[in-house]
């Protein structure tokens, strides 16, 4: 069968990014913009200002968090997340501000109180960052109900400390962000099949500590590479050239972390969504 993403008629110029300039799409829709978005995707996503110390755990928190606290901390924002239908993308920018001030701040207790309210605060900005509508949805007295805080004068007062860690830079690219990046021309099962699998990866690898370790556009690669792998027939590459121009990477570049989803989500992958 031939690949899904969809090819010229006639062979294009080559790229000055890795994103294909190999779809029909591509070249109808911006296509002065399109090389130019990709590559600041992929300078913002590598600035160390952007992302968290893979071991802050150790290095800052000094254990007063376990990767497992982590974990569950991430699966209550993303309950409270679906709970308040919140605009897709709030999860991760969240988790990542949070790992981001986790980074460059103690924790003052070992309560979990702080950190709840921390993950609270995030989902605020984050809920208004991805939505503007959010801030008449979502109030802090609503948040401090749900997450059973004193009041919503915490929340605010985090909120506010929280952005000016944070440098008030709040809009780094996600593994969710480069996943409806590189599958914004998908059509047919891509769509209704591959894209809700990969998804479904990518949330789940929020839970994943090692995972702040790789790059957001290598997560991504590797949840549309996982999706294909377990969804197309065995006779449909799992990878090809089209996607490593797409993604700009070969399976060789994702082979840890493809290896480290697939064992961090082997109940998505035996049991994928119908």
């Amino acid at each position: 069968m031939p690949p899904k993403f969809s090819k010229p008629a006639a062979p294009a110029p080559a790229p000055v990014s890795c994103v294909a300039a190999a779809s029909t799409k591509l070249q109808r829709l911006c296509p002065d913009y399109e090389d130019d978005i990709d590559h600041n995707l992929r300078l913002i996503e590598k600035n160390a200002e952007e992302r968290p110390l893979p071991d802050y755990l150790k290095k800052v928190q000094q254990d007063r968090v376990s990767e497992a606290a982590r974990a569950s901390l991430v699966g209550w924002m993303d309950k409270f997340v679906q709970d308040h239908d919140l605009a897709d993308g709030t999860l991760h920018h969240a988790v990542a501000y949070v790992d981001r001030v986790l980074s460059v701040r103690a924790l003052t207790t070992d309560s979990g109180y702080e950190l709840r309210l921390l993950a609270a605060a995030a989902i605020f900005v984050a809920a208004k960052y991805e939505d503007r509508k959010a801030v008449w949805k979502l109030k802090a007295d609503q948040i401090a109900r749900y997450g059973k805080f004193a009041a919503g004068k915490e929340v605010l007062d985090m909120e506010r400390e929280m952005v000016e860690v944070l440098g008030y830079q709040l809009g780094g690219p996600t593994a969710h962000t480069f996943l409806g990046h590189f599958m914004r021309y998908a059509e047919g099962e891509d769509k209704t099949k591959i894209l809700p699998l990969a998804t479904r990866l990518v949330d789940q690898s929020l839970l994943n500590y090692t995972c702040l370790r790789i790059l957001p556009s290598v997560v991504a690669a590797s949840a549309i590479f996982l999706a294909r792998r377990t969804l197309n027939p065995l006779d449909v590459l799992a990878w090809n050239t089209e996607l490593t121009e797409l993604t700009g990477y070969n399976c060789s570049d994702m082979t840890a972390c493809v290896l480290n989803m697939f064992f961090f989500s082997r109940s998505l992958i035996y049991s994928p969504p119908s």
